[in-house]
């Protein structure tokens, strides 16, 4: 799923701003729809009766559910497309365009189509076309954002080196049926698996093994089965008709508009009635007392922060060493720092609180250095004429490395040179370049660094900290954490895999990897005159802009 890196470790692409696409200007009805509306109207907003403007921050361009870059596609792509399964409460996988059933084993995925799933082109959504789809995520020149090869589809391996001319692990039972046989259970590939479709007929022009030329020429005109299909796009300004063939029923609002903004124009805008919905995250700021147009709400955000560690130096190898230095972290000294009063919460563990996978009552964030001096007095360190930590001659002195022009790494440095100091640790502290950080990182010459990642929905956490992970930067292995994650990711069964979990957490914070920091918060701030629209955690908020009314 996508992944969101702070330090932007797998991150999303950089944003170049075009003015191509569908569209070459702001449509003259678009302009005069987020019109700051005459003062003195209970609801400002209500003057614009067939639309419904939305603020975000910048999209990339490419509207297709294969190729995520920013959290702003995530919503667009969200109206366009409809996937086949979807996060739902905690993280679990709901259906959305087919329901689906699992085999007793755990391996086999079968997808039955919804009836009436239609293309906004009005031909059907087929089986073939999920096959298609499949297709493209298992070529060997796809270079989008989810992890095919990480699926273990039976034949995968033969169709990405062009031994085998289709994926023999998938079976095309009939027009609205398939299905796919992995080589081991794993409850993750449910997500990846249940993609949005794209229509053969119109993404598969010329489509050959190798060659996604005329799918990525479609990226900026998509063509989905969702609630809205676009009409014109600039890098400003994204234009939205709602799908008359939407088989759930076509949207009750005809137009909706996605503006750029940056969170100072959208809570203005908000504030107007210009616009109806504030995406941009930058709604915490917005004071709602005294507006009766608009409500605020908050959800669990899906990025967080931690302090990274090199698990194989010389002197954070001791996972009594790491504990330690997560015992003299102020977590919430950081956030107040960074995001002032609710722009995050303490994180304790590396899952969402609003997973499935997360404990009733997580471990408390403690903020204790004398603690940490009683673990460190415990694994045999000793105290110099400095009062500095010493264990066989080797001095506990550590490096932190901080990223230019990030204000959590530089608070953070700042904690961790007060608690450090106060447990007898020492600290050292360097600055360097994304790109230099990076660099040292992957040859394991930063011993402590700050990063903010992206939670997926599912949460197995197996790439990050699994032995010889994909983006296991951490140096880390545990024979008892691999045995965990492997039965977690096989296990099917949602209370089964949060027991495994549970156990998974109890056995990270006696050998940690890293140190969990903050979980961001994602406020939003709605016009009331929109009813019908849920906000729930791990979703899109446009999931359901269908069900709007006014």
């Amino acid at each position: 799923m996508l992944k969101k890196f702070g330090l932007y470790l797998v991150s999303v692409a950089a944003v170049v701003f075009l003015f191509t696409l569908i569209g070459g200007r702001e449509p003259d009805d678009a302009v005069a729809a987020f019109a700051p509306v005459k003062n003195g109207v209970n609801n400002p907003a209500s003057s614009r009766k067939n639309n419904l403007v939305v603020t975000c921050n910048a999209y990339s361009g490419t509207i297709n559910p294969l190729y995520l870059e920013t959290e702003a596609d995530r919503e667009i792509v969200r109206l366009v497309f409809d996937p086949l399964v979807e996060p739902g409460e905690g993280g679990a996988p709901v259906p959305v365009l087919a329901d689906y059933t699992v085999s007793q084993d755990g391996r086999k995925y079968t997808f039955t189509l919804k009836e009436g799933a239609v293309f906004s082109s009005g031909d059907r959504v087929t089986a073939d076309d999920v096959l298609f789809t499949w297709e493209v995520l298992c070529d060997p020149t796809y270079a989008g954002h989810l992890r095919p090869a990480e699926l273990g589809i039976v034949g995968y391996r033969a169709y990405v080196e062009g031994s085998a001319t289709t994926l023999s692990g998938v079976e095309v039972v009939d027009e609205r049926t398939l299905s796919v046989t992995l080589e081991e259970p794993s409850a993750a590939a449910l997500f990846t698996l249940g993609v949005a479709p794209l229509s053969r007929a119109y993404y598969g022009t010329d489509f050959a093994w190798g060659r996604l030329d005329n799918l990525l020429l479609q990226r900026s005109r998509p063509m989905g089965c969702g609630q809205y299909r676009l009409t014109a796009m600039t890098m400003e300004l994204l234009t939205l008709e709602r799908n008359k063939n939407y088989y759930l029923g076509a949207p009750s609002v005809p137009t909706v508009y996605f503006k750029v903004a940056t969170p100072e124009l959208a809570a203005a805008m908000m504030k107007e009635g210009a616009c109806d919905l504030d995406l941009t995250g930058g709604s915490d700021s917005l004071e709602v007392a005294g507006l009766d147009h608009l409500v605020r709400t908050e959800t669990a955000g899906d990025s967080y922060g931690l302090l990274g560690f090199s698990c194989q130096s010389a002197l954070l190898k001791d996972p009594a060493v790491r504990r330690a230095v997560a015992l003299c972290i102020d977590r919430q000294a950081l956030i107040d720092a960074v995001f002032g009063a609710g722009g995050a919460k303490p994180l304790t563990l590396p899952v969402s609180a609003a997973s499935f996978a997360a404990p009733a009552e997580p471990p408390a964030a403690r903020h204790d250095p004398a603690a940490a001096v009683a673990l460190l007095e415990q694994a045999g360190y000793v105290r110099n004429s400095g009062g500095i930590f010493v264990k066989e001659g080797v001095t506990l002195s550590l490096t932190f490395t901080t990223t230019d022009n990030n204000p959590a790494s530089a608070a953070l440095g700042d904690l961790l040179q007060d608690g450090l100091a106060k447990a007898g640790i020492g600290l050292t502290r360097r600055s360097l370049d994304y790109g230099s950080l990076l660099n040292q990182i992957r040859l394991g010459r930063c011993e402590m660094w700050f990063m903010a990642m992206g939670f997926s929905p599912d949460p197995d956490p197996t790439a990050l900290i699994g032995s010889g992970g994909t983006f296991n930067l951490f140096g880390y292995s545990a024979e008892k954490v691999d045995d965990l994650l492997a039965r977690a990711a096989a296990e099917t069964d949602l209370e089964r895999r949060a027991q495994l979990y549970d156990l998974l957490w109890q056995a990270l914070s006696a050998n940690p990897p890293f140190v969990p920091l903050y979980q961001r918060v994602q406020p939003v701030v709605c016009n009331l005159r929109v009813s019908g629209l849920s906000f729930q955690e791990m979703r899109p908020v446009t999931a359901e802009f269908y069900r709007i009314k006014w």
